[in-house]
């Protein structure tokens, strides 16, 4: 098969459910499946802390997307930072791999220095997140083109702490696909925290989409990886999530995006 053509399969076990467009297959126990869209889908990744005050209006705002920005159109997840654990609040849903994601794009952007809470939107600085018409229209215009990248996901029940993920990966353009990577994220929506600590102490804190666990990249030219992911004791099964993105290494530009529920147990 020759460069253009080339189906690049990854293999994974991971965990619980997912937000997107998905397929149930009747025929097979817990097992369902999701291909991304001929068009762009658009990844929206917010960088935030529980420690920090201005921190909760991004989050609310992350949460309560607008129903003209569904799946279809717009991956969101919420990557929470650990730079600001030593102001008194140690933020549980924080991991210093975000932090160093974080670190990593704000160099690709060419930024002096990294914030919260910070929008990305395809890998790009997104500063003006609080008006809803920019947003949307940055989005649409990333709609409006044809995906770079194709990803299905086949999702099937290894037990019941465990997930498998088969990710099958095409980039269209073959020179882009030497630098293309692609990541899986877990996430769970419906979180709740009240704070006692810190900048947001006395507040009861709500999340959606907030990344429990990132796994990546992979290069593209690696055919097939494999993985086992141990479903953690307090992450909610029922709110739990998915999401696959290819994503250029060189300039942070995501060719694809997509996001799907998990499949029904029993």
């Amino acid at each position: 098969m020759n460069a253009l053509s080339r189906l690049l399969l990854f293999t994974v076990l991971l965990a619980n459910p997912l937000l997107g467009v998905a397929a149930q297959d009747a025929s097979v126990k817990n097992q369902c499946s999701a291909a991304s869209a001929r068009h762009a889908v658009a990844l929206l990744e917010l960088y935030t802390s529980e420690g920090c005050s201005s921190c909760p209006p991004a989050d609310a705002w992350l949460s309560e997307l607008p129903p003209q920005l569904p799946a279809e159109r717009v991956v969101p997840l919420a990557l929470h930072v650990d730079y600001w654990n030593y102001i008194g609040w140690e933020d549980p849903f924080s991991q210093q791999q975000f932090t160093q994601r974080q670190r990593r794009m704000g160099a690709v952007n060419r930024l002096a220095t990294i914030y919260t809470p910070q929008f990305l939107l395809n890998g790009r600085d997104l500063r003006h997140w609080y008006q809803a018409s920019h947003v949307t229209e940055q989005i649409a215009r990333i709609n409006a083109t044809s995906a770079a990248a194709q990803i299905k996901l086949k999702l099937a029940y290894a037990d019941s702490n465990r997930l498998r993920i088969g990710a099958e990966v095409r980039v269209v353009d073959p020179a882009a696909s030497s630098q293309a990577e692609l990541f899986l994220a877990i996430y769970e929506n419906r979180l709740s925290r009240q704070v006692t600590a810190g900048e947001n102490a006395g507040r009861t804190l709500r999340h959606n989409f907030v990344t429990r666990k990132l796994l990546g990249p992979f290069p593209v030219a690696q055919p097939e990886v494999t993985r086992e992911i141990v479903l953690a004791p307090d992450w909610k099964r029922g709110d739990l999530g998915v999401a696959a993105f290819v994503q250029d290494r060189r300039n942070g530009d995501v060719l694809q995006a997509l996001a799907m529920p998990l499949c029904r147990e029993g």
